[in-house]
């Protein structure tokens, strides 16, 4: 037995519930972390078909002595949970990730039972305000994952679409809120494959994330190889600059703000035959806005 499994075996049941989100209606549903078994039977009034696993026996005891049916002990973060692929319309999963040994385990699980485009309805404390050791408190097991920012990119990376947020800030604890979808589609890597592999950022997450956030992951991807850049051509090596560009050119083809960034630094070092080269490529790019090539054509009548 792990750990984590003996402390939480007869743990008692605590965080929100019933009012947190939106209860869904005559759809077969999966709450994870049941806990009091309110929320199950909210959702059982709204005629939906309802599933519920809990790590503590007691809590599962008590949910079957109570009536409720088809409630499971699981260790979400030790054992897949118990059910065929595709089988829920949504899951419902509240106060339970920060508590876990393998939050990644629980994702995996959540988008196998659950089907393409249906909802996760997902809270957790936040960690900036409420983590903390003493009374009233609250630990994390990954304390830097809870983060607001690594947290959504973690919803990111499983291949989870956030659709709604919000914050319940009363009392000493606050929790965030979210409306998930579940964005997993056939052929798309797992994150552990990604680790091993190399993939653009909008082959992995562009029908994930909205346009901004997109531009913003894919500055985040590329600024290590512009700092780079900005470093051999003050050395003059522009056998490395080639290298490197190449890189970019390779998974960002079409991409022409990367490319419009390699030619402005071509141009502060006064290379203007690469500077004209890459500009020049830009152009030929299918779909580049008008305005854009505009510029682009008077920037190379004056170099």
């Amino acid at each position: 037995m792990t750990i984590a499994t003996s402390v939480y075996r007869n743990y008692s049941p605590a965080g929100q519930g019933i009012g947190v989100m939106p209860l869904v209606e005559n759809a077969r549903v999966l709450e994870i972390g049941f806990g009091s078994g309110d929320l199950l039977r909210a959702l059982l009034a709204r005629n939906n078909e309802v599933y519920g696993t809990d790590v503590s026996e007691r809590i599962v005891e008590t949910a079957r002595e109570n009536g409720l049916g088809n409630v499971f002990l699981v260790d979400v973060s030790e054992t897949p949970l118990p059910f065929a692929d595709d089988l829920f319309d949504a899951v419902y999963c509240y106060e339970v990730f920060e508590h876990l040994t393998n939050p990644y385990r629980l994702f995996v699980e959540i988008r196998r039972v659950l089907r393409a485009g249906c909802p996760l309805f997902f809270s957790v404390p936040s960690q900036e305000y409420s983590m903390g050791y003493g009374p009233g408190r609250h630990t994390f097991v990954y304390p830097g994952l809870l983060e607001r920012h690594n947290l959504e990119r973690f919803f990111t990376q499983m291949y989870f679409k956030i659709e709604a947020y919000r914050e319940n800030t009363d009392g000493i604890i606050h929790h965030r809120n979210y409306r998930l979808t579940n964005m997993k589609h056939l052929g798309l890597p797992d994150v552990m494959e990604v680790i091993i592999g190399d993939y653009p950022v909008p082959t992995l997450y562009g029908e994930i994330l909205d346009a901004q956030s997109l531009e913003q992951e894919i500055d985040r991807e590329t600024q290590p190889y512009f700092d780079v850049l900005e470093g051999v051509v003050q050395a003059e090596d522009w056998h490395s600059f080639d290298s490197i560009a190449g890189i970019i050119l390779r998974y960002y083809p079409e991409h022409y703000m990367l490319h419009l960034k390699m030619a402005e630094i071509a141009l502060r070092a006064e290379n203007r035959e690469k500077a004209r080269h890459l500009l020049g490529n830009i152009l030929t790019m299918a779909g580049l806005p008008e305005s854009v090539a505009a510029e682009i054509r008077i920037t190379l009548t004056h170099i």
